[in-house]
């Protein structure tokens, strides 16, 4: 645990003023938590020990794979600004992701046409509803358009 503090002061520490407000805006302290727990205990452990038994177990390897790239963006602090988005994670993967944390969507916001590193796809804002306590959270995902051969 002090390691998972430690990296997270780190992280704090890189953020500008406006970013690290965001963040905790944002619950990215406990989304952060959950998103090293998960990598450190894996999929298995973390169902047992978690109160809605997620990620379901109907899970394929993909998807935990997927699951797993999300939380190791969220420890490289990825998903705050439209700038730095998730990517790679499909609408359906980041959406897994959130409510492996607890969280459903409540709001999307898309912008369909942004170029995010020389690909063209659909930026979205959603904004999720902590399912226990109600707290919110707003994250961006950037999903790239399919390419047409």
């Amino acid at each position: 645990m002090n390691k998972e503090i430690i990296a997270m002061n780190e992280l704090f520490d890189s953020f500008t003023p406006e970013q690290e407000s965001y963040a905790i805006e944002n619950e990215f302290p406990y989304v952060y938590s959950k998103a090293s727990s998960f990598l450190v205990m894996g999929a298995e452990k973390y169902r047992a020990n978690d109160f809605f038994k997620q990620p379901p177990l109907d899970f394929d390897e993909e998807d935990i794979a997927i699951l797993q790239d999300g939380c190791r963006q969220v420890l490289a602090g990825v998903g705050m600004s439209v700038e730095n988005p998730f990517t790679g994670l499909d609408v359906s993967g980041f959406s897994a992701l959130m409510r492996m944390f607890h969280f459903e969507a409540i709001g999307r916001k898309t912008k369909h046409g942004k170029i995010l590193n020389n690909e063209k796809g659909a930026l979205d804002c959603i904004t999720f509803k902590h399912m226990v306590d109600g707290r919110t959270c707003a994250y961006y995902n950037f999903c790239r358009y399919p390419k047409l051969d």
